[in-house]
């Protein structure tokens, strides 16, 4: 039997231990970020060569003849950047995975943060949920990191020529910070709407990650540097 400890590994990003991070959560596996921020550097930069890097690992991941699709996915990814910056999303990830039949089943995650005016923890989650169009409410849920709301929906999107009609599962959770003055909403996509239970699931196990305190193990948060106040006070007491 395995340890329930030892059956996962986690990869900590250096994110993660910044003075100001007040956010944490982590990827499902079969899932790679993207740094959406850096997909305008120049390609010689390093931020230029991380994208290199995740391109690249993305395209091992998939047959040779998904190739071409999921490079055309990370070019419409690159066109949204901006609006994406714009609504606050502050992770993007691509997924990969193999279905039963041996088909290769793709999704999107993302995670962003908005401003909202205060409003009691509970009472933001839902009414962020209720106020989304042509959405279905899910559940209403106490979840480690506090209250939360998820809907889910599937949206029709335009046939391309020559293309067959297409849908797309979204599901999409808020999870307001404790302070009541900011929303965290993680959504899951894919066009693989016929595997939405099996993407529901995963949506649902990385909102329950989420968390706005630090959960790293003690050994970790040790290696955040100090603030300068709390640094000058730690100079003027010990």
């Amino acid at each position: 039997m395995i340890d329930a400890e030892d059956a996962y590994e986690y990869a900590i990003d250096e994110s993660a231990l910044g003075r100001t991070c007040d956010l944490w959560f982590a990827l499902p596996p079969g899932y790679v970020e993207v740094p959406f921020r850096d997909l305008f550097t120049r390609p010689d930069s390093p931020e230029g060569g991380r994208v290199d890097e995740v391109v690249g690992w993305l395209l091992k991941s998939v047959p040779r003849e998904r190739q071409a699709g999921l490079l055309a996915q990370l070019a419409q990814a690159r066109g949204l950047t901006l609006e994406m910056q714009r609504e606050g999303v502050v992770s993007f990830a691509i997924g990969a995975h193999k279905a039963d039949g041996g088909a290769m089943l793709e999704s999107v995650i993302t995670l962003a943060r908005r401003e909202i005016p205060w409003t009691p923890p509970k009472l933001a989650a839902v009414r962020a949920a209720t106020a989304r169009r042509n959405a279905l409410p899910v559940d209403v849920a106490d979840l480690p990191c506090g209250p939360g709301a998820f809907i889910e929906a599937v949206v029709e999107l335009p046939a391309e020529a020559d293309a067959q009609r297409r849908s797309l599962y979204e599901a999409t959770a808020y999870l307001p910070f404790p302070d009541g003055r900011n929303l965290a909403i993680l959504t899951l996509t894919t066009t693989a709407v016929d595997a939405r239970e099996h993407y529901r699931a995963i949506h649902c196990g990385m909102a329950e990650m989420v968390s706005f305190d630090n959960p790293l193990p003690v050994q970790f948060r040790a290696r955040i540097p100090e603030s300068e106040v709390e640094a000058s006070v730690r100079a003027v007491f010990g």
